[in-house]
């Protein structure tokens, strides 16, 4: 073979070995990108999960947390929120967050209490529930978002709107 011909084939071969790199480098970069960071991920998992009592939603008005429940807490829920929690590490809590249907006002009028306070008084059952359960304070926190956040599936006054959902968050 000659020094020329060997010449060529060493330029093919390098060639094909870069653009071979560069097709995995660009598939590479396109499938992280549509995966998403890991926190998107875990709340991705996380948004199949919610809680609401007999998990047909809070009746109007309500915000307790029945007692039995809290056997579906420790068996159910605490142990995919915490593998959640151990996939993001340090500097995040667990947001449990409180959720109304559209029905009544956002905030206090007059006599009525607002679906910020009732979204909030259901967080805050679910959260004391989650520390009972053995779930550590120092990473959890809770909020109500009244129904600024409702079911795509269901109309924003149906009672299935009325729930407990979970999210990771930088810790604050």
């Amino acid at each position: 073979m000659s020094k020329q011909m060997k010449s060529v084939l060493k330029l093919a071969s390098m060639s094909l070995f870069v653009v071979s790199l560069a097709a995995c480098g660009s598939s590479t970069t396109t499938n992280t990108r549509n995966i998403g960071s890991p926190l998107d991920i875990v709340n991705k998992g996380l948004s199949q999960l919610s809680y609401s009592p007999g998990q047909d939603g809070y009746q109007y008005k309500s915000t307790n947390f029945p007692a039995a429940d809290q056997k579906y807490i420790k068996d159910e829920l605490k142990q995919p929120l915490e593998d959640a929690m151990s996939k993001v590490g340090d500097g995040y809590v667990l947001q449990v967050t409180g959720h109304t249907c559209s029905i009544g006002p956002r905030e206090a009028v007059g006599g009525k209490r607002g679906n910020i306070w009732y979204s909030t008084q259901r967080a805050k059952g679910v959260y004391d529930a989650l520390i009972t359960a053995g779930f550590p304070k120092d990473k959890l926190t809770y909020k109500g978002v009244a129904d600024d956040e409702p079911l795509q599936s269901v109309e924003p006054q149906d009672q299935k709107n009325r729930r407990v959902t979970f999210k990771v968050v930088a810790q604050q």
